[in-house]
């Protein structure tokens, strides 16, 4: 396929390419700061050298629609966006790049919809959608009531309600995907990524505090990944929204599950503060309905595969970028 990804020199778009590239598919990378860091950590430097990257701001809307228009795409993964401590510090910058800048995707492509070649969109929305666990009797599933506490998750949720107007109106179909506390080397931004970032910080010997103890949901970046290439490679029609699962432990379990592989990390990382502000009780049985043979990476075998990528780096400070605070 030749596919394009917003945002793509991240943390998902670089397990995303990684699965990309050995199926041999054409992709294109629009990022507003196109560094290829995450990607050393999975790819070699002549799979990198296979990507076009394409420096550019996602709230630009022409340079956006130029390039959407020059690649003609049949599968849009858009993943660009600020996270939540962003999005709290400036809300304003934080709706120009997670509102505007998908609205840009979705306009952009609308030409080409006119035209009979409408790709395909699939977007990270996110579980912070929803309220805090107190908010819900039981588990969430894609029917749950959302009831955001940040303005990331409000962010997100309007672009659900876009996409479903996209459809209507432009039959542009689309997937958006609600993870919560991805994982896995290369997670280096946002609140969820302090226990990715407290698993190099003990390989280094370093003290480390994760600033939350309440559960949440754990999935594995190689997991969503899989997700959303599934979802882009689909042909299902509408503007589907899934809930995305994981592996629900509290903060002190995800440390002893750290321990058990890493021992030296019961004296180094702690956690403190209280619970996140977003459902961890998250049901994805919709999602491995319509799209079967998604992977399931359990939370020990997730930590094991981030301790072997991260004990494998051997550029200068690698692994001390891995656990920056």
């Amino acid at each position: 396929m030749n596919i394009l990804i917003t945002g793509g020199c991240g943390f998902i778009g670089a397990w995303i390419l990684r699965r990309l590239i050995a199926d041999g598919d054409t992709v294109t990378v629009i990022d507003a700061q196109p560094t290829t860091a995450r990607w050393e950590m999975l790819l070699s430097p002549a799979q990198i050298a296979q990507v076009r990257i394409v420096q550019g701001r996602i709230d630009d809307r022409a340079a956006v629609a130029a390039l959407v228009r020059e690649v003609a795409p049949q599968a849009i993964i858009h993943l660009a966006g600020l996270q939540v401590p962003s999005c709290k510090a400036d809300p304003i910058a934080g709706a120009m790049v997670n509102v505007v800048g998908s609205l840009a995707v979705f306009e952009a492509a609308k030409p080409l919809a006119a035209e009979g070649r409408a790709p395909r969109i699939v977007y990270a929305s996110s579980a912070a959608v929803f309220g805090s666990d107190a908010d819900y009797a039981g588990t969430v599933d894609d029917l749950a009531k959302e009831r955001p506490g940040t303005h990331y998750g409000a962010f997100k949720l309007c672009i659900e309600h876009c996409a479903r107007a996209y459809w209507e109106n432009d039959q542009l179909a689309s997937v958006g995907l609600r993870p919560l506390t991805v994982y896995g080397p290369g997670r280096d931004t946002g609140m969820t990524s302090f226990p990715t970032r407290a698993i190099a910080a003990a390989l280094l010997g370093q003290r480390f505090d994760i600033p939350f103890s309440g559960p949440t949901a754990y999935i594995h970046a190689r997991e969503v990944a899989e997700m959303f290439i599934a979802c882009a490679r689909g042909t299902a029609p509408g503007a589907a929204v899934y809930t995305v699962g994981g592996d629900v432990v509290d903060t002190p379990g995800f440390i002893r599950a750290l321990a058990t592989l890493l021992p030296q990390a019961s004296g180094l990382v702690t956690c403190s503060g209280g619970h996140l502000p977003i459902a961890s009780r998250l049901d994805d049985a919709a999602l491995r309905r319509d799209y079967p043979g998604l992977p399931r990476i359990p939370l020990a075998q997730g930590i094991e595969e981030t301790i072997a990528v991260f004990r494998a780096l051997t550029a200068p400070g690698a692994l001390a970028a891995a656990a920056k605070a």
